[in-house]
């Protein structure tokens, strides 16, 4: 795989989807003061795994900061291994087309969001004054219907 800018070899990407496992395995390996081979080979294969979502971008990106590993250590051929991983990442991720997984994440927003509607618990004055003007009520009974309302919402949801 090239990128088609510059025509630099970009790395194969041996299991994307283990990425997050990767980072936890990591990060078990720089705790433990013994695991100096397997720091390395975790990294190289973070480094060769081009991310798919922005949460796998992140795993590259705490790659390259990591304190004791990162580019703050001293740069390695695993940081440039890296380096152009993310940016192929990036690249996807920023021409996929509109139903992509950011798209199902909003639609599911959204979803979810019809179904916890919030209310506040008391009406505010603007509230108020259009029942006011919709029903022809007093302020009173515009509160008391909605403190109505609300409590029948709150049934239906449970």
């Amino acid at each position: 795989m090239t990128d088609s800018d510059n025509a630099t070899p970009l790395p194969e990407t041996p299991r994307a989807t283990t990425l997050s496992a990767l980072s936890v395995q990591l990060a078990a390996a720089l705790s433990d003061p013994d695991a100096s081979d397997a720091r390395w080979d975790l990294a190289e294969m973070i480094a060769t795994s081009i991310p798919t979502t922005p949460a796998e971008a992140v795993v590259v990106v705490g790659l390259l900061t990591n304190a004791d590993i990162g580019l703050e250590a001293g740069q390695t051929e695993v940081h440039l291994t890296a380096a152009r991983s993310l940016e192929a990442g990036l690249r996807a991720m920023a021409t996929a087309p509109e139903a992509d997984a950011f798209g199902a994440a909003i639609s599911a927003f959204d979803q979810a969001a019809e179904r916890a509607l919030a209310l506040p618990l008391e009406p505010t004055p603007a509230m108020v004054d259009a029942a006011v003007a919709a029903t022809g009520c007093t302020a009173a009974k515009a509160r008391a219907g909605f403190a109505a309302m609300v409590e029948a919402f709150r049934r239906e949801a449970a």
